[in-house]
């Protein structure tokens, strides 16, 4: 009959399908190893559960070596496509900025917690305060506010009613005198007050700049920007040349990659599997039943 034409390359097909679907399962499956009467059954458990720590390591080690080596990560950062992508990256962030109402605080607060802004603002102006304060308190301050107050009291000497009565020789004898004390008393104030008379400016100046709109700092000043970003692009290409192959040695990616894999249960390892090899697996199955197909085709030359 002619039916019996059909029989071999249907059945072909048929097992090759199944066959091929099969092994795919067994990939993954069983989880664990199974036992009858005491006997490990063979291929428990599958291969990729069996094998799962020996292809961990046979990935870590590719990877470290060939996709994530200092050599090929250099070239990659340091491509013209990559620097062109951090030049237009900054081109569109100023832009933006120039429309930018914001004050620099509540920019700032997009991306550091509100708290933890201030608290270092205050500590960077109490920082900046008591260093200024510390210089003064330790310069010669004193004894130049002191010299510059007796010599102009001199000069309005000369010029006032106390020249012409000849005073003005007697107030240059005193001047040395009334210097040192105002020096000393001068030093003394800058000594014990000069963070009390710094730290309200300091804030002042914070605070400004704080509340000043992002926009401000931004229009006008194209020539400026440019340069910054000419050195925000030298800076990263001197990183990536000459600290990424330190970074890279101080980071086991093997490592890294291998404890990852491990980390995977049999069910993630499946599912990201098929994620990315679902078409082709897909294609391994049904090849399987044109290859049956074909073979039972080839066996109607026997009958």
């Amino acid at each position: 009959m002619w039916y019996n034409y059909l029989i071999p390359p249907v059945v072909g097909a048929i097992i090759g399908y199944f066959t091929n679907e099969l092994a795919i399962k067994m990939l993954f499956r069983p989880k664990t190893p199974k036992y009858i009467f005491g006997m490990r059954v063979p291929f428990t458990p599958g291969i990729i559960p069996k094998e799962k720590s020996r292809i961990a390591t046979a990935i870590g080690e590719t990877i470290s070596k060939n996709l994530m080596d200092k050599d090929t990560m250099t070239k990659s950062l340091l491509s013209e496509e990559m620097i062109l992508k951090l030049s237009n990256a900054i081109d569109t962030f100023v832009n933006t900025q120039k429309e930018n109402s914001e004050d620099v605080r509540t920019f700032l607060s997009h991306y550091i917690n509100l708290e933890d802004m201030d608290k270092m603002v205050t500590e960077a102006s109490d920082k900046f305060s008591q260093n200024i304060s510390t210089k003064i308190a330790n310069s010669n301050l004193g004894e130049e506010i002191s010299t510059k107050v007796v010599e102009y009291a001199m000069e309005q000497s000369k010029n006032s009613l106390l020249g012409l009565f000849g005073t003005d020789k007697i107030i240059q004898l005193l001047s040395k005198p009334t210097e040192r004390i105002l020096s000393k008393h001068i030093g003394n104030i800058l000594s014990n007050n000069a963070k009390e008379i710094i730290s309200p400016m300091v804030d002042g100046q914070v605070n400004s700049f704080l509340e000043t709109p992002v926009c401000d700092f931004i229009q006008g000043r194209e020539e400026r920007i440019e340069k910054i970003k000419t050195m925000i692009l030298d800076a990263y290409k001197n990183i990536i040349s000459n600290q990424l192959p330190r970074i890279l040695e101080s980071i086991d990616i093997k490592k890294i990659v291998e404890d990852r894999i491990n980390e995977m249960k049999i069910e993630e390892t499946e599912q990201l599997t098929y994620g990315v090899v679902s078409n082709e697996l897909r294609a391994i199955v049904l090849l399987g039943a044109l290859l049956g197909g074909i073979i039972g085709l080839a066996n109607l030359a026997f009958i």
